[in-house]
């Protein structure tokens, strides 16, 4: 083919035209697509912002500064300051046929201190030899007084041997109450062998806490 059979070849000035034109289209488009990251930027961040649970930070305990004031101090106490748990104590011993006074007009006089065979009744109790003691407390006072907490114990020999209490069927314990300048009889039996009747001791405390009676000497 021969060149004149070609087409002919547009002319310059539209081929010019044509590249201006795509070039603006490319511009705008990359225009457009530069404004639409930027806004899905800030919706990503908006998201990501509103999304996230805000931290919350305990609120820091302000504490008083300098030093701590010493706790007050214990008061003194008022009442009786002697040891609960001590015995109380004892007036002077009397003999055994004689009557001891606690001041307040109670009285008290060992009635009776005879040898028996006593018999065991409680659990662990031996039966044997034994003294019975008949304490008759007299009530000296204007009001009544209560006979439910009377202790009576008895000790043998030099070294005050305390003597084993038996549950004899003979033993009648004080009870109740006596009334004023009235009197009442306890009866008590403890084993005490025959050759540990030389020296015998009664105590006596009508009521907790009061000083004990006490009588001494030989039993029969």
């Amino acid at each position: 083919m021969s060149p004149r059979d070609e087409g002919p070849a547009p002319p310059a000035p539209r081929r010019r035209l044509l590249l201006a034109g795509a070039a603006a289209v490319l511009c705008v488009a990359l225009a457009v697509l530069a404004v639409l990251a930027g806004r899905g930027g800030d919706d990503g961040t908006a998201a990501a912002a509103s999304g996230t649970p805000t931290a919350i930070v305990p609120t820091e305990v302000v504490r008083p500064t300098g030093t701590v004031p010493p706790p007050p101090p214990t008061p003194e106490p008022t009442g009786p300051t002697e040891d609960a748990a001590a015995l109380p104590p004892s007036l002077a011993p009397v003999a055994l046929t004689e009557e001891a006074a606690v001041g307040n007009g109670v009285t008290a006089t060992v009635e009776d201190l005879e040898a028996v065979q006593g018999s065991a009744q409680g659990p662990g109790q031996v039966a044997g030899p034994a003294v019975r003691v008949s304490v008759r407390i007299v009530n000296g006072t204007d009001a009544p007084v209560s006979l439910d907490a009377v202790a009576v114990d008895v000790t043998t020999g030099p070294d005050a041997t305390p003597a084993s209490p038996l549950e004899d069927v003979s033993a009648a314990p004080f009870a109740g109450t006596v009334g004023p300048g009235e009197s009442a009889v306890g009866v008590y039996v403890f084993t005490v062998p025959a050759d540990q009747r030389d020296a015998v001791t009664v105590a006596v405390g009508y009521q907790a806490g009061a000083p004990y009676l006490v009588f001494t000497g030989p039993a029969d």
